[in-house]
């Protein structure tokens, strides 16, 4: 597209998959663009660019102003619900075809979460040793609940 190729610059999806080893939290937000109007997203960006990897969707290249946006729609709000996480295949359970998750795991009390994995889930990310400690603790406290996985 002619872009930078930033992902490789940073080491692809080596570095990523050891990134996410240390764990990672997922943050969401609600939020405009002053450098680019988030043409970017769904417009034409650069706006001049019109070969391929110009246009990236329908929206006019004078929409998004951050100004306009803000003054326009100054209650505008945003609420997440229903986030899940989990194993590809095992959050949803819709029509599409795909891998049939394990039965649920019975909460076991001591451990967080009800799973080894949902329990290193809630662990924090940094500092590292916070987390290979936070770790060691489900691994201790929910071994018992793993059983219920086989």
């Amino acid at each position: 597209m002619g872009d930078p190729n930033d992902f490789k610059i940073k080491g692809g999806l080596k570095q990523m998959g050891k990134a996410m080893d240390n764990g990672m939290v997922l943050v969401m937000s609600i939020w405009d663009d002053h450098a680019s109007n988030m043409l970017w997203l769904d417009s034409t960006y650069p706006t001049n660019k019109t070969e391929i990897g110009g246009p990236r969707g329908s929206c006019s290249t004078s929409s998004g102003v951050p100004e306009e946006v803000e003054s326009q729609h100054p209650d505008a709000g945003v609420k997440f619900a229903n986030v899940k996480f989990g194993e590809i295949g095992s959050t949803y359970s819709g029509n599409t075809p795909g891998p049939t998750p394990p039965g649920p795991t019975p909460p076991t009390p001591s451990c967080p979460g009800g799973s080894l994995s949902a329990c290193i889930g809630i662990c924090p990310s940094n500092p590292a040793v916070a987390f290979q400690a936070c770790v060691s603790v489900c691994v201790t406290r929910c071994s018992s609940a793993e059983k219920f996985l086989i």
